[in-house]
């Protein structure tokens, strides 16, 4: 690893001196007593969501927070310090680390699968109809492989509910979607989410690490460094002092998905635990430099070379416009999402501890954003005041 390694904390310290230098700096774009009031009244309109969580990093680098609700039957308050499933949240720190080894040059993202992933899972794929020698990995992180996807379908996650207990495997998961699904359009042609595709790209990992995929992804981007100290991933054990993880339920809080066994969303489109502050530290670090070597990596990462036109996904990340600022940012199927908005500097992560509640959450981060975009342009020494 020859990145350098910055302590979080220096990095925010350099933000703020240089926010605050030779002027005055002002009231805070946005204050935790603002949010938590805001929170409070998207939690007093769906009182069938057990709880939520916010953490926003402001542009001067200081952290603010609110909670509502509990994180779990017993009457656990919920906190931002909470972890949770944090699902398709994976996803990005899964590119990320793929980034990271092209940027090693141990990994091209033009090379195809076929020579990366085992025979096995060749042979599986081409037995439903899928061409591995002309899938790249560029395809995968795109989500344009051309690979369909089993995790929405009803009868897959009406399995998952009536068994909660099964532990799922790779090969389980990909002879599932092998089974129930057909292959769409040739690859590079046009997006469509597949989760299937990153599970592909968590055994790209594995087998060029020859680590498991959990601690690749924290080896390869230093994840301890950016301040995520307290997540963890499926399948492996927190240590003592961290909070117990929450509960997350669907359908208004009629299940409780937290007996599910992790497994079923674990090997790369999902599997990281964490709490919404250690998110929002992840993508606030990728967006300050921290995680790759080459600011260029970055840039590749957010422009996707490749890309269908069709598409705002990019390597990880989903890419989108809103009140005017470049946004991006990715959910997870539990009720999580995550949002930076460079121009800003502003960084949010938030769950939402039922599926129900996900609109939600997102309407606020969005009037969270044009709500610190108005008070940044209008603050002193901004150059539109």
């Amino acid at each position: 690893m020859t990145k350098p390694l910055v302590p979080a904390t220096f990095i925010l310290l350099l933000v703020f001196l240089c926010t605050a230098c030779g002027q005055d700096a002002g009231p805070p774009p946005l204050t935790a007593t603002e949010l938590q009031t805001r929170l409070d009244a998207v939690q007093a309109a769906m009182p069938k969501v057990p709880g939520f969580s916010m953490a926003v990093l402001l542009p001067d680098g200081s952290m603010i927070s609110a909670s509502t609700g509990q994180a779990d039957p017993d009457g656990r308050p919920m906190t931002a310090d909470t972890p949770v499933r944090q699902a398709s949240i994976t996803k990005p720190l899964v590119a990320a680390a793929i980034l990271r080894l092209h940027e090693e040059q141990r990994l091209d993202l033009d090379a195809t699968i076929d020579t990366l992933i085992s025979r096995d899972i060749n042979t599986l794929l081409a037995s439903d109809g899928y061409d591995p020698s002309k899938i790249t990995v560029r395809h995968l992180l795109l989500h344009a492989s051309g690979l369909n996807d089993h995790f929405p379908l009803p009868a897959y996650q009406q399995r998952v509910l009536a068994n909660p207990d099964y532990v799922w495997t790779p090969m389980t998961q990909l002879q599932l979607f092998a089974a129930s699904t057909d292959p769409l359009d040739p690859p590079g042609q046009s997006y469509f989410y597949s989760d299937p595709g990153y599970i592909l790209l968590g055994l790209i990992l594995e087998r060029l690490t020859q680590e498991p995929m959990g601690e690749a992804v924290r080896d390869l981007l230093d994840l301890q460094d950016i301040g995520l100290q307290n997540s963890w991933w499926e399948g492996d054990e927190p240590s003592n002092d961290v909070p117990r993880r929450a509960h997350q339920w669907l359908n208004g809080g009629e299940y409780d998905a937290y007996y599910v066994h992790g497994s079923v969303d674990a090997f790369g489109g999902g599997g990281l635990i964490a709490s919404v502050e250690e998110i929002t530290r992840f993508f606030a670090g990728l967006f300050a430099g921290q995680v790759f070597n080459e600011p260029t990596t970055l840039e590749l990462m957010t422009s996707a070379p490749g890309k269908p036109a069709d598409s705002e996904y990019l390597y990880g990340l989903f890419g989108k416009s809103h009140a005017g600022l470049q946004v991006y940012g990715h959910g997870g199927f539990w009720g999580t999402d995550a949002v930076v908005v460079p121009e800003l500097q502003l960084t949010m992560a938030g769950v939402a501890l039922d599926q129900s509640g996900i609109e939600a959450l997102r309407t606020l981060e969005g009037e969270l954003i044009e709500l610190v975009a108005e008070r940044v342009a209008t603050a002193p020494g901004s150059d539109t005041h």
